[in-house]
C-alpha cells in the first residue's frame, strides 16, 4: 500500500478493545518508571516500521494524559533505493499530517562513512542516526527522544550480551529511560532516551497499527542488523521460545534483577567517588590503599568513570582492560596503556587515570623484510633469520615471534598496515575471516588498529602480529626450512 493509499481515519481515533487496553498499558509502565515526566518535549524518532510507527499512534493518544508535546523525527540512512528512501519519508510524513504533529527529516551518507571511518555499517548508521536526533532535540529544546523498542528487543538484547561475555551491566539489555549514549559533542550532552514500549510486543505493535488502520512499511533498520543478531532473531530464540515459550520474560526479569544489583552498585561507586577521587586537568587520582581496599565490582566501576570523565561518556573499558589494571595493582609499580590514549598508572601511594603521553602509532607503508636480516619499520625493528624447522612444535616466547614455513610463505615478505578488505585463514579455525573482525575480538582499540603489523606472502596475509598465523603459513610435517620472525616494539619516531 502506498502512503497515498492510506487511510485516512488512521490514528489515535480509530479505537478498538485491543488498542485501548494497549495504550493503557503503555501509559502505566510509563507513570510507574517514570519514561516520560510532565511537560516534556519528546522527539519520537518513526522509521516507518511497526515499532515507531505504533510509538507515535499511542504517544499521540496519550500526550494529554501525560502532559507531553511530540515531534516526529525521520532518518534516512541512504542504504535503500531512492524510491524506497522517498516512499518511507512519505509515509512517516503522511502519518505526522494526519495526527497533526510538526516533522522534522534528515539523512547521512552511511556508505559513504563506513569507506571513510572503516566502522560497520551499523555502527556508522548508529552515529548519524543519533548525532541528527540530538541536534533535533537541541534545536526543538526537546529533552527527551522515544524510541519504539519493543519486549522483544529488550530480550534479544539481554541475550545477545550474554552470549557475548559482556558482564553484569549488558544483562540489563535496555533500560526504559537511559542517558545518550555516545561520546558528547561540543554544546553539552545530548538528551535523555525513552522506550515507552518495552512492556509490549512485536506481534501488538503491529495489531496496534492494523486496527488503527495503518499499514507500516518495512522497518529500513532492520537493514541494519548484524549477522549475529539476525541469526538470533531467526534462528537461536525461535528454538528457545519451543524450550520456554515464556523465554522473553524470563530474559527481561534478568535484565529487571541486574538493573536492581547495577543501581546500588552505582550508588556505592557514587559515594566512593565522592570519597577518593581526586579531579585533575588531565587524569583522575585515587589514594593506593583506600582503592585497593574496595570490592573488585567498584574499583571496575570507579576506572570506567574515570575513563567517561576523560574520553567521554559514551565511551568504555572492556574487561580485558579492567583485568590488565587488576594484574598491575599486584604490582609495586606498574603501568597499563587503555584505549582512547589514556594509561592506568599503579605507583606506590596512587592510582592515576590519565591521558597517555604516547602518541597515537603510525600506520606501516609496504616494506620489504630482510631474510635473514634485520628491517625497521615505525614502531617496530624485525628481526629474521632461515632455520630448520624446529621439534617439537616450538612455542614462541611472546606474542610477537612465529615461524612461517619457508617454502609456504615464498621467498618474498612485506609487512604493512591493513586495507579494506583483508581476510584470512586463522589458524585453528575453520575459513576465512575478516581482518576488521579478527581485530575487533581481540580487543585492539580502533586508533590502534593501524598499526598492528601484518606480515604478508605473495598470497595475502601470513601473519597478524602479534594475534594470529595463517594456517597456510604454519609448520607442518612436510617443512623443509622455516623462517623465524621477531617484532620488537621501538619508538614511534624511527
Amino acid at each position: 500500500m502506498s502512503p497515498a493509499d492510506q487511510p485516512r481515519d488512521v490514528g489515535a481515533d480509530r479505537t478498538s478493545p485491543f488498542t485501548k487496553g494497549l495504550a493503557g498499558r503503555v501509559l502505566r509502565f510509563v507513570r510507574q518508571r517514570c519514561v516520560l515526566l510532565p511537560g516534556e518535549h519528546v522527539l519520537a524518532a518513526v522509521s516507518g516500521g511497526q515499532d515507531s510507527m505504533a510509538l507515535v499512534l499511542i504517544l499521540v493518544r496519550l500526550a494529554e494524559e501525560l502532559g507531553i508535546q511530540l515531534t516526529v523525527a525521520h532518518f534516512d540512512h541512504m542504504l535503500r533505493s531512492r524510491q524506497e528512501a522517498h516512499d518511507d519519508e512519505s509515509a512517516v510524513r503522511g502519518l505526522a499530517v494526519r495526527l497533526g504533529l510538526p516533522l522534522v527529516a534528515g539523512a547521512g551518507d552511511v556508505p559513504a562513512r563506513v569507506r571513510q571511518r572503516r566502522e560497520s555499517i551499523e555502527e556508522a548508521a548508529r552515529h548519524l542516526r543519533f548525532d541528527f536526533l540530538r541536534r533535533e532535540a537541541r534545536r526543538l529544546k526537546a529533552r527527551v527522544v522515544a524510541l519504539g523498542h519493543t519486549r522483544d528487543d529488550r530480550a534479544e538484547t539481554v541475550l545477545l550480551h550474554l552470549l557475548r561475555g559482556s558482564g553484569l551491566d549488558g544483562l540489563i539489555g535496555l533500560r526504559p529511560r537511559s542517558a545518550w549514549p555516545l561520546p558528547a559533542r561540543p554544546g553539552g550532552r545530548g538528551p535523555s532516551l525513552a522506550r515507552p514500549l518495552l512492556e509490549i510486543t512485536r506481534a501488538e505493535t503491529l495489531r496496534y497499527c492494523r486496527e488503527a488502520g495503518l499499514t507500516p512499511r518495512e522497518d529500513p533498520t532492520n537493514l541494519l542488523l548484524q549477522a549475529t543478531r539476525n541469526r538470533l532473531r531467526h534462528e537461536v530464540v525461535p528454538l528457545l521460545r519451543r524450550l520456554n515459550p515464556r523465554l522473553d520474560e524470563a530474559l527481561c526479569r534478568l535484565g529487571e534483577a541486574a538493573a536492581e544489583d547495577i543501581d546500588y552498585l552505582e550508588a556505592a561507586a557514587n559515594a566512593e567517588w565522592r570519597s577518593q577521587a581526586s579531579l585533575e586537568d588531565d587524569g583522575v587520582v585515587f589514594p593506593r590503599r583506600a582503592f585497593t581496599s574496595l570490592p573488585p565490582a567498584l574499583r571496575a566501576r570507579l576506572l570506567r568513570r574515570a575513563v567517561h570523565r576523560l574520553a567521554g561518556a559514551g565511551v568504555d573499558l572492556e574487561a580485558v582492560h579492567i583485568a590488565a589494571v587488576e594484574d598491575a595493582l599486584a604490582k609495586r609499580r606498574a603501568s597499563v596503556s587503555l584505549p582512547h590514549s589514556l594509561a592506568a598508572s599503579v605507583g606506590m601511594r596512587d592510582v592515576r587515570i590519565s591521558r597517555s603521553d604516547r602518541a597515537t602509532p603510525p600506520p606501516i607503508n609496504e616494506t620489504a623484510l630482510a631474510v635473514p636480516g634485520r628491517t625497521h619499520v615505525p614502531g617496530w625493528t624485525v628481526a629474521a633469520e632461515i632455520v630448520e624447522p624446529p621439534s617439537p612444535q616450538p612455542r614462541p616466547r611472546t606474542r610477537f615471534e612465529a615461524w612461517l614455513d619457508a617454502d609456504a610463505v615464498g621467498p618474498q615478505l612485506i609487512v604493512r598496515s591493513r586495507r579494506p578488505g583483508d581476510r584470512l585463514r586463522p589458524l585453528g579455525l575453520s575459513g576465512e575471516k575478516k581482518l576488521q573482525d579478527l581485530l575487533v575480538d581481540a580487543r585492539v582499540p580502533r586508533e590502534e588498529r593501524d598499526a598492528v603489523p601484518l606480515v604478508c606472502a605473495s598470497w595475502g596475509i601470513a601473519w597478524v602480529v602479534g594475534h594470529r598465523l595463517d594456517e597456510r603459513a604454519a609448520l607442518g610435517q612436510h617443512t623443509r626450512s622455516a623462517v623465524r620472525l621477531r617484532f620488537r616494539r621501538t619508538s614511534h619516531s624511527r
